[in-house]
């Protein structure tokens, strides 16, 4: 007997699920952009039991596609990225601007005393630990790490709070002018971002909430990025995966963008829109395609090992689905893209996985790549 999931999986029109178009349908009727962003259970694949399944990728390849081409003959490639929320945990400048912040934007009595308080906590933890220093004072440790690995990855960055017209009370709150220490020198975080990019990692924007349907604010962030780098940006990923498939795709293209990396979820890991291949956005007001590649994200550190929302993981069952996934993307020759924010080291767990996760994953001889390298050594054009 068939089933319903059965019957409507093949009813699934895939270039409509690529073009975001079953995605804009779904979205919930009170989506603005206060909203926080729709996750998996607005999903189409959601219901049918499809989200670890790249069944758009599975239907290529059955119908004669060629699997992509990996550097060195690997049979599939991973993508390390890093949302760069933090780069400091404790910071006066950084807690008072939060606070000011929240004060334009959130309404009661109530709320208001709360961040208050929350202004006085962080204020007495960066005085009490000025001489002790801070722990996210280590971010040369991802980049020994990584490269231990043969690996390279994308940081995307905040670019700067007088970079942002509008703050939400989830934007990040540093300058690229604050201080901090890398690999044991003080720097700006404008110097740190230049000497990751000098050691040959990629530099990528990770705009601000506001940012997902404003082009001028888009490009006004990444201008501001180029400056403190000294170079183009061509990666992106939105804030909190901030992003409506109606109008971002349109907006980060007029800004210049070339690459995106934001297509997954934040409360759930898998295939948001059925493939693991990059695959080329698409302009669902203008009918056509447009010239940025799509990454999409399969794999969220806070997604899986998040104790207050998402699938709230130990380590072990954490490890236990990426191994799940990486053997799916293996097996259609895709791109595994993780994301692990850099403060998770100073979480063991979090840590502990990333480390088993590149272990494992240099076992099965994957290719690792940035954001801008993934999409340069394997181009998928009609997939079906």
């Amino acid at each position: 007997m068939r089933s319903y999931f059965s019957i409507k999986y093949k009813e699934l029109d895939y270039i409509a699920l690529l073009r975001g178009r079953l995605e804009a349908e779904r979205l919930p009727k009170d989506f603005s952009p206060e909203r926080i962003v729709p996750d998996f259970a607005f999903n189409v694949l959601n219901p049918l039991g499809l989200l670890y399944r790249p069944i758009v990728d599975e239907a290529y390849l059955k119908n004669g596609g060629k699997k992509p081409t990996w550097p060195e003959g690997k049979p599939f490639a991973v993508c390390l990225t890093h949302d760069v929320d933090l780069v400091y945990l404790y910071s006066l400048k950084a807690a008072f601007r939060q606070h000011f912040c929240n004060l334009k934007n959130i309404r009661g009595k109530r709320k208001r005393i709360r961040s208050l308080a929350a202004l006085g906590w962080h204020s007495f933890q960066a005085v009490n630990h000025i001489n002790s220093g801070d722990p996210l004072f280590c971010y040369e440790k991802w980049l020994e790490v990584e490269a231990s690995y043969g690996a390279r990855s994308t940081f995307f960055f905040w670019p700067g709070w007088s970079a942002v017209r509008k703050h939400h009370h989830s934007d990040c709150s540093y300058e690229l002018t604050d201080k901090v220490v890398f690999d044991g020198q003080k720097c700006t975080v404008a110097e740190m971002i230049q000497e990751i990019d000098r050691r040959g990692w990629e530099i990528g924007l990770h705009p601000s909430w506001y940012s997902f349907d404003d082009a001028d604010e888009m490009k006004r962030q990444k201008e501001a990025l180029e400056r403190a780098l000294g170079k183009e940006i061509v990666s992106v990923r939105q804030h909190f995966l901030h992003y409506d498939i109606r109008i971002t795709p349109r907006v980060q293209a007029e800004a210049g963008l070339k690459y995106d990396a934001t297509l997954g979820f934040n409360d759930n890991i898998g295939f948001r829109f059925g493939t693991c291949y990059p695959f080329r956005l698409y302009d669902l007001k203008e009918e056509k395609e447009l010239p940025i590649m799509e990454v999409p994200l399969i794999i969220q550190d806070g997604a899986m090992l998040s104790p207050v929302k998402g699938m709230r993981l130990d380590e072990d069952t954490a490890f236990q689905y990426v191994v799940q996934i990486a053997d799916t993307v293996e097996q259609v020759g895709g791109v595994l893209t993780l994301l692990w924010h850099p403060n998770a080291i100073i979480n063991s767990r979090w840590w502990n996985l990333y480390l088993r996760s590149l272990e494992y994953l240099k076992e099965k001889n994957a290719w690792f790549g940035s954001v801008s390298s993934i999409t340069g050594n394997a181009r998928m054009a009609d997939l079906l």
